[in-house]
């Protein structure tokens, strides 16, 4: 294992990540050791939710860290906050997919005694497959590591901020929250310039959260929405099934599986020929040849367009780089992976957002995306790791 890297503070614990037998691995470090009772509580929880078969990221382990305690999981590329930080709101049947999921996540852990606790974009993790996942279990935890009481209090529900009490109906508000800020880009209660905690704190406990204005948005999700985050319990869904039920009807009709994105598809090199046998449409066929053109080809100038694609920083695990990245179309996307000036080795990555490349740990890199529809090809800005000199 390679020295894990700090990539992350919370308001209690830091995140750190490293490779662990190949494979990217993340740690929630806390600020102490658990006493007897959170160990105890931390390691039932643990087992529930393994148990499960939910979009819920398990805990692989509680490790000791130089006298403190952490907790061991996969690590993933990148959490809501960030996501919708990057892009804005999501698109309404993105928004669903993810209800969906934290919806079945919430189900499962309920049905096992588990509850969350603190619901909020944070604690919404996608994996390198796209996955989403809710992490962060643990009403443990935040009991023995205590927070600023002001930390994501638009996610909090009224009754839990005035009687510190967490129950299923918090997790409801929490989900309702999230879903707010999926389809708004802002929390259901932002903060105000120069407004005191107090006023802040009255504020959110009177006043209802906005309704969603967004034109696109179907009214039956506006209304699931605005029953999660109904100030009164009564008024809530009746548990997180029904929100199960009630997204299922509006999920989008997909070949593939409602929560997952396809995994991506190994690097291509018979491109036109495979494609064709593939069975695809032409004008799809067209595009995906010019996404797994190699850079050192000419690309015809017709379709060379204005870049719309975003890459994100990548994250270096030695002998894998995981990237991440955001484009304003749906397209069809190749990482083109230009290694010590070797030549272009371009990887399909079908309609995902996200991938694992496989590197050698002493060499330079440059990656860069490609997506194409039909008509045209759109290429992010190169990105470099280990100093790599990338030419744009």
């Amino acid at each position: 294992m390679n020295e894990p890297a700090l990539i992350g503070r919370g308001p209690v614990a830091t995140v750190h990540a490293a490779l662990m037998a190949g494979k990217p691995v993340a740690w929630k470090v806390f600020p102490a050791k658990f006493d007897r009772r959170t160990r105890a509580a931390v390691d039932r929880d643990r087992v529930k939710l393994g148990a499960l078969s939910a979009p819920i990221l398990p805990v692989d382990g509680v490790e000791r860290w130089d006298g403190r305690h952490a907790l061991r999981m996969e690590f993933c590329t990148e959490s809501l906050a960030a996501r919708i930080e990057r892009t804005g709101p999501l698109p309404v049947a993105d928004t669903v997919l993810l209800g969906h999921s934290l919806a079945r996540a919430l189900t499962a852990a309920h049905g096992a005694g588990v509850l969350h606790g603190a619901m909020n974009p944070a604690n919404v993790l996608y994996r390198a497959s796209g996955e989403p996942v809710l992490a962060d279990f643990g009403v443990a935890l935040r009991e023995s590591f205590p927070r600023d009481p002001l930390h994501a209090i638009e996610y909090v529900s009224p009754e839990t901020m005035r009687t510190s009490t967490v129950t299923e109906h918090t997790d409801l508000y929490g989900l309702g929250a999230v879903l707010h800020v999926c389809l708004t880009g802002r929390s259901p209660h932002p903060g105000r310039l120069g407004e005191q905690q107090g006023e802040r704190v009255l504020r959110v406990l009177r006043s209802p959260v906005p309704a969603i204005s967004r034109p696109d948005v179907p009214v039956g999700l506006a209304t699931v929405v605005a029953r999660l985050l109904a100030a009164e319990v009564t008024n809530r869904p009746p548990d997180a099934a029904w929100v199960v039920d009630r997204l299922a009807d509006m999920l989008p009709a997909r070949p593939d599986t409602p929560d997952r994105i396809p995994t991506p598809v190994p690097v291509v090199r018979s491109r036109a020929r495979w494609l064709v046998a593939g069975g695809i449409g032409l004008l799809a066929a067209l595009a995906l040849v010019l996404v797994l053109l190699p850079r050192n080809k000419t690309i015809p100038t017709a379709v060379l367009v204005t870049p719309m694609v975003t890459l994100a920083a990548p994250h270096d695990f030695t002998d894998h780089v995981v990237l991440t990245w955001t484009s304003q179309r749906t397209l069809d996307f190749g990482v083109v992976v230009e290694d010590n000036g070797h030549p272009d080795q371009v990887i399909f990555a079908q309609r995902n957002h996200t991938i694992t490349v496989t590197v050698d740990p002493a060499h330079k890199y440059c990656f860069l995306i490609r997506g194409a529809d039909s008509n045209h090809i759109y290429e992010s800005r190169p990105a470099a790791v280990r100093g790599a000199n990338c030419h744009p």
